[in-house]
């Protein structure tokens, strides 16, 4: 982005209003308590929290959890909680649902949803910006972000193996396999537009952008090895 192109963009930005939700729920299948185990000495939700406020865009930052103790945790670094209701817990419940719930019980209108989740614990607060930057520069609904992976990627069919983002029958030599590629949500960072995700219910819709980041600021927290895993990526910035 062109230095005079980046200061209209961020001019068109300081005119809007993002709001960071955090869906933070308390139980988890593989990890007890996950959002508050520690990663780096600290809570996981932290490293989320960290990122939102040192953002230069994010006007302002709500946790929504059905765990009290993450939400007393969360009102000590003084953000707005939303106690989430049981009918809105539980691993078959999408958090869409219950980050719609949030902004509705807000009541204070924003041009744009930020939904960051607290296992992205290496995503920066650059990152969040230039998330912001691209789903403004690109006039889009929705964002989400993503890694690049290259490669020849097959699915299983009924009866057989069927071939996704090439022909086999016309392979590619190894030099034109890096042209093919793709994109694959991280989880990190979701845009939205209210009245899109009110609407819905879904965080992705309309005219969708994507912001791509590096496969090390990638990870998305499901597991022990999740947390080790990160942790050996962070250490090695250092």
């Amino acid at each position: 982005m062109l230095n005079k192109n980046k200061n209209s963009i961020e001019n068109i930005i300081r005119k809007k209003t993002f709001l960071a939700i955090l869906p933070a729920r308390g139980n988890s299948q593989r990890v007890k308590n996950k959002n508050l185990f520690k990663f780096k000495k600290k809570p996981l939700i932290y490293w989320t929290i960290k990122s939102a406020i040192k953002s230069k865009y994010i006007s302002d930052i709500c946790v929504t959890s059905d765990s009290k103790e993450i939400l007393s945790y969360c009102k000590k670094m003084n953000l707005k909680t939303i106690l989430r209701p049981k009918s809105l817990s539980g691993n078959v419940i999408m958090p869409d649902k219950a980050v719609k719930h949030a902004y509705l019980r807000l009541k204070k209108k924003f041009d744009f949803i930020v939904m960051l989740q607290p296992t992205s614990p290496l995503r920066t607060h650059e990152d969040i910006d230039n998330a912001i930057e691209t789903i403004i520069e690109n006039k889009s609904n929705s964002l989400f972000s993503s890694y690049l992976e290259t490669g020849l990627i097959w699915k299983k069919g009924k009866n057989n193996f069927i071939p996704i983002n090439y022909n086999f029958k016309k392979r590619p030599r190894s030099q034109e396999k890096q042209s093919i590629s793709f994109y694959v949500e991280n989880g990190a960072i979701y845009i939205s537009k209210p009245n899109l995700l009110i609407k819905n219910s879904n965080r992705l819709g309309g005219k969708i952008s994507t912001y791509v980041m590096p496969y090390d600021r990638s990870i998305d927290i499901d597991s022990i090895h999740d947390f080790k895993e990160a942790e050996k990526i962070a250490n090695s910035k250092k």
